[in-house]
């Protein structure tokens, strides 16, 4: 197994392959060529513009698709005239780019990867603290959460919102951690902008009956649904539902139109092996997250009188299975696996036996299967990080069960 040494080594490797890329994509950009035949800012363009039509036009707009395409064309040298990015994204969270998009377009992305820089170390900082790790043990983790593929390629460089759910979702820990739940469910309420990151978590809160931390979450939708009809009022709100229901289609249908191999959804992995006309993975897709989920359901419905390192694990395990089994999960949103790897982390600081070395392991799988995944599914139609990650949600889950019943015997 690769140690402490190694690990810093291959992150420094990654970090400098990251940067490399960063400044290339940046060189070719501002010269209005494409890099790797991507233009400049990836799908920033679509956030840029959402920021853009808020400043400038009717704020229901940031749901029509004419308007959008049109802007984002205009926006970017090298956009395909077939391309489009539709915003699908709750209308509050639109407001964090309007100071952007009054930047060109250019120099509005370079302000984004200073912020999501930034924002993403940030979010690593207060895991790592809530880990309580030693502080040489901080560095390397720290070193391996930046230098992992999902941030540096798929959300940094390629301008995604994912960075925002993680800080979230890290501070959401945090919170946990210094025993605030009502403050913890209200941190969790904001990653509301994307219904698929918050909705099983928060109906694995109902099973266990965390009533103060639900507490917290039903007060933020309230606050954040009344920002969404301030922003973009009722009309606005009702086009973000249908814009919802558009996706859902894409995503759930037979014949689904999304680029497969950069989603790790079971959903997406069944479709891929098996042909995405294939009904027989609209059923196994359906059987298997219904059976996933009620595991996990019954495990949270039992869990009241856990101790504070199964209830780790047990969240440790949602949130990793959450990306599996769910309606879809584009491979930039499995960033926010680092938080499951850090409260199961919390649990392993004092541990040296069997459940330490597994765990080692698994660190392994879950930073190096990111680099290859995506070529794997593009020539072998296979997904090798969504069993990763639903394996890991597995392990965590029965450590948990096997916590608490050890605690029990006691």
């Amino acid at each position: 197994m690769p140690g402490v040494r190694e690990a810093r080594a291959i992150s420094w490797m990654a970090l400098i392959a990251g940067a490399v890329l960063c400044a290339l994509s940046l060189f070719y950009g501002f010269r209005g060529e494409t890099f790797m035949g991507r233009p400049l800012g990836g799908d920033f363009v679509a956030f840029y513009v959402t920021g853009k039509i808020l400043n400038e036009y009717e704020p229901a707009r940031i749901y029509d698709l004419d308007l959008e395409v049109r802007l984002q064309h205009a926006a970017v040298e090298g956009v395909s005239q077939t391309e489009m990015l539709p915003f699908a994204h709750a209308p509050y969270i639109g407001q964090l780019y309007r100071p952007f998009a009054l930047l060109p377009y250019k120099w509005a992305y370079v302000a984004w990867l200073i912020f999501s820089l930034a924002l993403y170390s940030a979010a690593l900082a207060l895991l790592l603290r809530s880990a309580e790790l030693p502080g040489e043990q901080r560095i390397t983790g720290f070193l391996l959460g930046l230098g992992s593929m999902a941030f540096l390629l798929e959300t940094w460089i390629g301008g995604q919102l994912s960075v925002i759910g993680f800080f979230l979702v890290s501070l959401f820990v945090y919170c946990r951690w210094r025993r605030l739940p009502l403050v913890a469910g209200m941190v969790l309420a904001l990653v509301m902008y994307k219904l698929t990151l918050i909705a099983i978590p928060v109906a694995m809160m109902l099973c266990g009956r965390r009533w103060r931390m639900l507490g917290g979450v039903a007060a933020g939708v309230a606050a954040l649904l009344l920002a969404s009809v301030a922003a973009v009022g009722v009309k606005g709100c009702v086009a973000w539902v249908d814009t919802l229901r558009f996706f859902r289609d894409l995503a759930t249908g037979p014949l689904a139109a999304l680029h497969r191999t950069k989603y790790v959804d079971v959903g997406s992995f069944l479709h891929l092996l098996l042909g995405d006309s294939s009904r027989v993975a609209q059923v196994l897709t359906g059987l298997a997250c219904v059976g996933a989920l009620g595991v996990l359901a019954v495990a949270w419905w039992k869990s009241a009188g856990w101790s504070a390192a199964a209830r780790d694990l047990l969240w440790a395990a949602t949130f990793a299975g959450a990306l599996v089994f769910n309606v879809y999960t584009p491979i930039y949103d499995t960033i926010v696996a680092g938080a499951a790897v850090a409260l199961v982390a919390r649990v392993m600081r004092l541990r040296n036996g069997y459940d330490a070395q597994v765990f080692g392991v698994w660190l392994l799988l879950l930073y190096m299967v990111p680099w290859l995944t995506q070529s794997f599914a593009e020539f072998l139609r296979f997904q090798p990080i969504t069993l990763v990650l639903a394996a890991f949600a597995y392990w965590s889950l029965a450590l948990a069960w096997r916590e608490e019943a050890a605690i029990a015997r006691l």
